[in-house]
């Protein structure tokens, strides 16, 4: 076993059997980030291979793949591969990126952000958003849900302005202000950091001492999650968020027109990271929830947690673009098949449709949606 995988192991185990305070020392180290990036690019399969692929059909589209800094672009690699269509790889960290992307041939690209360092995330953001400005080719997923993705406070605002129903989110840049509101508000309460998934930027707080301690925490020092190196920070600024007792939780995604859901189950309370994960026929108010949200964006590839509460409100706590599912694991049964639901406009119902579609970690199917989306508009060119 190489160095860097016995490092992450033993990295891992620290916080079981470590103070807190000292496991995360350990886990936010330089060194550790450095290994844990090497792992992840030890896990590329094709790192080592040129930078394009050409299609045996001459009249493919070519897509443009932005390399991700760690390589977890390489599943759009993969399922490119799989549905022989020609890619080429373009480095959106270049000075140059912007001619590079410009100048390029490609019909359209596939983009998976860089989230484990936040000025990795912001680039992304502010070139994508740039480069449209100025080109019209489709980013898939599209910029609007990249934008949103990896930011609590971004999804926070984007359900707000469109009237979606979520629990009761408290966002302040004021440390007076804040401190005034946790003075009385009710415990326990939900604090959480922009950035983070796995549950690895939520708490659930329980006593006002220690809501206390966060909110001077975060408007002067700042505060960074274990999975982040240490002076990856977040400050100036504090996300709380109602807490609510047993709730069920169902995550469920669209790509293209597939959707797909299950039940989350909880551990400790917390029902993100937990790996509990219950198969059945998703309702049909969650997958209602789902369409509503990816039309109102024009989103065609959005993962969507919805809470159901004890009184029976459906509220929409997460929404991430980016998602898939390790070992390519199939996230819709029915009845003990796998499959995904569809909806049918002319029946106006949900209908359930066996089968495999979450190879390469659901990029398969992206790859399929974008090369859909693609013949759609290269028909309406020729009419």
């Amino acid at each position: 076993m190489t160095t860097f995988k016995v490092t992450i192991k033993i990295a891992t185990l620290v916080r079981f059997f470590l103070p807190t305070k000292i496991a995360n020392y350990i886990l936010q180290h330089p060194l550790i980030f450095k290994l844990r990036a090497d792992k992840w690019k030890a896990e590329n399969p094709y790192m080592h291979e040129g930078y394009k692929w050409s299609s045996s059909d001459e009249n493919s589209f070519t897509i443009g793949i932005l390399k991700e800094a760690w390589g977890q672009h390489w599943p759009f690699i993969a399922a490119c591969r799989d549905l022989d269509v020609s890619y080429v790889l373009l480095d959106i960290f270049d000075d140059n990126w912007l001619d590079i992307l410009k100048s390029s041939r490609c019909d359209a690209f596939l983009c998976r952000p860089s989230v484990q360092y936040k000025p990795w995330k912001e680039m992304y953001d502010e070139r994508l958003r740039a480069f449209k400005l100025i080109d019209d080719r489709l980013i898939f997923p599209d910029c609007e849900s990249l934008w949103i993705w990896e930011s609590k406070k971004r999804m926070n605002y984007w359900l707000k302005s469109n009237d979606i129903a979520h629990p009761k989110t408290w966002i302040f840049y004021n440390i007076n202000s804040a401190n005034q509101f946790i003075s009385k508000c009710e415990l326990p309460i939900i604090f959480k950091t922009d950035m983070g998934s796995g549950a690895s930027g939520v708490k659930i707080v329980k006593e006002r001492k220690d809501l206390k301690k966060l909110v001077a925490r975060c408007f002067s020092i700042g505060y960074s999650t274990n999975r982040k190196i240490y002076n990856d920070k977040e400050m100036g600024f504090i996300i709380l968020q109602e807490y609510l007792h047993n709730v069920r939780e169902w995550r469920t995604a669209r790509i293209g027109d597939s959707y797909f859901g299950y039940e989350k189950g909880s551990k400790n309370g917390i029902h993100s990271g937990s790996k509990n994960f219950i198969y059945g026929r998703p309702p049909n108010e969650v997958l209602n929830i789902t369409k509503l949200i990816t039309d109102i964006g024009d989103f065609k590839s959005l993962n969507v947690d919805i809470f159901e509460t004890e009184d029976g409100r459906f509220l929409v706590n997460e929404l991430q673009a980016i998602f898939g599912q390790a070992g390519s694991r199939e996230i819709c049964r029915v009845d003990g098949d796998s499959g995904r639901m569809i909806w049918n406009q002319t029946k106006n119902t949900w209908e359930f449709e066996k089968g495999e579609f979450c190879q390469n970690y659901m990029c398969n199917l992206r790859v399929k949606s974008l090369i859909d989306e693609l013949n759609h508009l290269k028909l309406n060119k020729n009419a």
